[in-house]
């Protein structure tokens, strides 16, 4: 049996290294403080980027100017500048550059001590110098709501997103919370749904590149292992462009983390959360000890290598199978900033390090499941950790070149401790008992370089190296199961008793070079050509090694009805009795994920107010899976053409046209002929090595109007068709398991509303008001293959709700001394898992639905003193219930499958910042 167990991790070393970081930062920040006080009583600095306003690529040379301020800053290859130290106050911005209309921003504040951040857009103009064009407007970093904004109104193709300011503004904790808010995007059990669509046919992103997933039956990264406070911006792309990965057709999810700030950054913050459901209340918790306070495994749970079927062995593994009951404490969170940077004469040096931590306890003393041909009543209680930070360099050499290094590290660990009663798995009701453990980490590293090359054809050349680990340990996942006789409980010889263990270890390594060439149509530099090369490797290993828990044919039958740790105690361990024997029901398997791909691209006006980006990318697949001895290989080149048309109406109004051609293929998993169930009575998971990759054809039209810096109202339509399209089925007959599978046609006919409105009637008063929304309605079909059985022929595509409702409004004073949200979240019922008829023409076993649900989230920050401030965030305020039911009738009666309730959460929080 191969040991999975982790070696401890002395948790008072964790602690006293994390105190002395934060002692250390906090010397930093008293120190910088110190230093710089005499100067921060009365100046600033201002800082931005400057774009081009058609295509939103940045400007390098540009020459910034401050009203009244002797000398003149440059932007560097990133559009990028930063002023002096300059007086408090407020001043005029002024940005040039040969070949654009020179722009000027007046009623910029600078305050004491802070960089005012800007975003400047130079529209193209002859060569000749204008007068300067004034905009008194106040401008909006890149990371605000109206920066964001202004960068998705420039686009080459059609995008949604959320900021970081945002993001503060909502209770969100993490990016899978804060997601939900773009437009189309919700997330459905843990996984991201964008236009409805599952998760399969989305694309995660991190800085650009793929992540690397500690996630056994999914592609997408669940979202909620990155902080919300790690995060610069999260973009949502929903049409192709050559220069991205081809294997979507939902969306690419990029969620950029923070760097190179423009001013020294220092933060801390600390909350506590109740929940109606757990906090206070008596759960059962699993003994916790050292280092599981950080998500490390502290207590050797894995299961040990001795050999299965000796006494000894039986004696030595974990016997706690129902742990004592203890209040639930409140949920705790921490985090912690530290960042700056440093001039070198035209050189700059950056850096910004985060941590995050957080415990938390979820309680469901009712949870109904009804997966098998009866109910099951279940108590579930789970204690989780996060950990998380990040940790980032960025060089800028000159105005030319920059390179950065980007660290990022997230583990998490969850103690399920279950017991469920009912149920029917072909020998009657039973009661079950679980204990689990997982824990699993990520982590990525990633080298860039992004070069301007005035001499060289003006171009510009950027690259990419990441590589990235990600794992999930499931340590002795423990299951007893107890028959119902109807005088009482005993031990099931039926339905075996088991305990495994379940190692994945992903690995996955990328590289991408592009080059940027641009050149004259209708004005000097205008258009664009885009060559690139990109290579993504990921290898994953999975190891299981498994336990039954045989009852001897001489065990006692007065024993059996004892509770677990009596029947399991060490006196009926032993030949004849009850013995832990090695069972094969778990499949390792080794495989690699490849895609080579090669694009080019065209970015150019055909007209004054027409702009085109086109082109084609070449995508190789190749993937392999070696498990017991047999190779499955599949392998597959596409040629994914793509063209994004955008006709600026006016300034500020914008009709996009997309057509394109993208992929979406089997994950390793997915090809693996082993499974396994998370729980008792669940149904466990078996791939199909005969699945192939599904294309799409993808059309997106979308009109949008930005009629001020934080405004927008848009609305898009969109249609796509599948060939192969890859779902997933729950097979009644021969086993009740659940399998990937191709089905044979579907399409998605959809529209999204989106808008953003700043309330500013009656006389103003009402400014500090911003309510936004968005809608998407979707109306989907699937033909499924014959050979799954009868089916309607109006079924609707897997994951796809009839629609989706997002509404919020948000409250600011000047300056933002105080913010108030209110969010609104509601999606139609949407199918989880199609049921099979099991035999050609056979009748359809019944449809999973995930039914309707509603949820109301609000939050409240105010400054308090100094830096200080305080929050009090709401979630799930509608107490809203998930429900899981059967879309048609079943035999046993009842169509409820599944029940949870996860209860209101509230939390209060207290943040140092300056």
């Amino acid at each position: 049996m191969h040991c999975f167990g982790v070696r401890p991790l002395p948790w008072r070393a964790v602690a006293l290294a994390l105190g002395c970081l934060m002692a250390f930062a906090s010397s930093i920040a008293w120190g910088q403080a110190a230093l710089s006080a005499p100067s921060a009583s009365a100046t600033g600095r201002i800082a931005g980027r400057v774009i081009d306003g058609g295509s939103g690529r940045p400007l390098t040379s540009v020459r910034v100017r401050v009203g009244g301020i002797a000398g003149v800053v440059e932007t560097d290859l990133d559009g990028r500048f930063r002023t002096p130290l300059i007086p408090a106050g407020l001043h005029s911005v002024s940005a040039a550059l040969i070949g654009y209309k020179p722009v000027q921003l007046d009623t910029v504040r600078v305050e004491a001590g802070q960089t005012k951040a800007v975003t400047i857009a130079l529209t193209t103009a002859p060569v000749r110098l204008e007068e300067l064009q004034v905009i008194s407007d106040r401008p909006a970093p890149v990371s605000s709501a109206a920066g964001l904004l202004a960068a998705q109104q420039s686009a080459m193709a059609v995008v949604d997103g959320v900021s970081a300011e945002t993001i503060s503004r909502t209770p969100d904790s993490d990016a899978g919370q804060a997601v939900t808010r773009v437009t189309g995007v919700a997330v459905v059990q843990d996984k991201v749904v964008i236009r409805g669509l599952s998760e399969r046919y989305s694309s995660s992103l991190l800085n650009g590149v793929e992540i690397a997933s500690p996630e056994p039956e999914k592609k997408f990264v669940s979202l909620d292992i990155f902080a919300a406070g790690l995060i610069e911006s999260i973009i949502a792309a929903k049409t192709a462009t050559p220069d991205r990965p081809g294997d979507f057709a939902g969306g690419i999810v990029d969620i950029q983390t923070k760097e190179f700030p423009n001013n020294f950054v220092f933060s801390f913050g600390v909350s506590q959360g109740y929940n109606s459901r757990s906090t206070f209340k008596s759960f059962p918790r699993a003994p916790r000890s050292g280092s599981d306070r950080f998500g490390f495994d502290g207590r050797g749970r894995g299961i040990s290598s001795a050999p299965s079927g000796t006494e000894r062995f039986a004696e030595s593994l974990n016997g706690i199978w129902t742990p004592a009951s203890r209040r639930a404490l409140p949920a705790f969170g921490a985090d912690f900033a530290l960042g700056g940077r440093k001039d070198f004469g035209n050189d700059a040096l950056g850096f910004i390090f985060s941590l995050n931590y957080g415990t938390g306890r979820d309680y469901n003393p009712d949870r109904f499941d009804a997966a098998s041909a009866a109910p099951f009543r279940i108590q579930e209680a789970n204690e989780r950790v996060e950990l998380g930070g990040i940790f980032n360099l960025t060089y800028r050499l000159g105005a030319f070149h920059k390179f950065g290094l980007k660290n990022f590290y997230s583990r998490s660990s969850n103690e399920l401790v279950r017991q469920s009663q009912g149920g029917d798995l072909g020998d009657g009701p039973s009661l079950n008992y679980q204990g689990d453990y997982i824990q699993q980490y990520v982590q990525q590293t990633q080298l860039t370089g992004d070069h301007s090359l005035p001499g060289f054809l003006n171009s510009r050349i950027e690259w990419k190296a990441s590589y990235g680990r990600a794992s999930r340990q499931d340590l002795d996942n423990r299951q007893l199961r107890y028959l119902d006789t109807g005088s009482g409980f005993k031990i099931s010889s039926v339905v075996p008793s088991f305990r495994y263990n379940a190692d994945l270890l992903d690995k996955s390594s990328t590289g991408q070079v592009d080059w940027s060439i641009p050149f004259s149509l209708r004005a000097s530099g205008d258009a664009l050509v885009k060559v690139g090369g990109a290579y993504r490797k990921k290898d994953r290993t999975f190891d299981a090694g498994s336990l039954e828990i045989a009852v001897g044919a001489d065990f006692p039958e007065d024993l059996k009805t004892l509770p677990p740790e009596q029947l399991l105690a060490p006196e009926n361990l032993g030949p004849g009795l009850i013995l832990y024997e090695g069972a094969g029901s778990l499949s390792p398997y080794v495989g690699r994920d490849e895609v080579k791909a090669g694009y080019g691209l065209l970015d150019f006006e055909l007209l004054p107010s027409v702009r085109i980006v086109g082109g084609a990318r070449w995508e190789q697949w190749a993937a392999s899976l070696t498990e017991g001895g047999v190779v499955t290989s599949k392998t597959k080149g596409d040629l994914l053409w793509s063209a994004n048309v955008s006709y600026s109406l006016s300034p500020t109004t914008n009709f996009r046209l997309a057509g394109y051609r993208t992929v979406a293929r089997p994950d390793l998993r997915e090809l693996s002929r082993g499974g396994y169930p998370a729980d008792v009575g669940g149904n466990p998971v078996i791939g199909d090595t005969t699945l192939v990759p599904s294309s799409i054809l993808n059309a997106d039209a979308r009109f949008e109007v930005y009629p001020a810096p934080e405004e927008l109202f848009a609305v898009s339509l969109f249609y796509k068709r599948f060939d192969r399209p890859l779902l997933v089925v729950r097979r009644y007959a021969g086993g009740n398991v659940v399998s990937p599978v191709n089905g044979e046609l579907a399409t998605s006919l959809g529209g999204e509303l989106e808008f953003r409105k700043r309330l500013g009637f009656l006389d103003n008063r009402l400014r500090g008001f911003l309510v936004n929304g968005n809608l998407t309605i979707l109306r989907s079909r699937i033909k499924m293959p014959v050979a799954l059985g009868a089916y309607e022929p109006d079924l609707q595509f897997q994951g796809q709700s009839p629609y989706l409702i997002n509404v919020g409004l948000t409250y600011a004073t000047p300056g933002s001394s105080l913010t108030a949200s209110v969010l609104f979240n509601r999606f139609g019922d949407r199918i989880l898992q199609y049921g099979t008829g099991g035999s050609t023409g056979g009748e359809q076993g019944y449809n999973v639905l995930e039914r309707a649900r509603s949820a109301l989230d609000a939050k409240v920050k105010m400054a308090i003193w100094r830096g200080w401030s305080v929050s009090v965030s709401g979630k799930n305020l509608l107490n809203s219930r998930s429900d899981l039911i059967a879309d048609k009738a079943i035999t046993t009666g009842f169509s409820v499958l599944g029940r949870s309730l996860s209860g209101i959460s509230v939390s209060t929080g207290f943040s140092y910042a300056r």
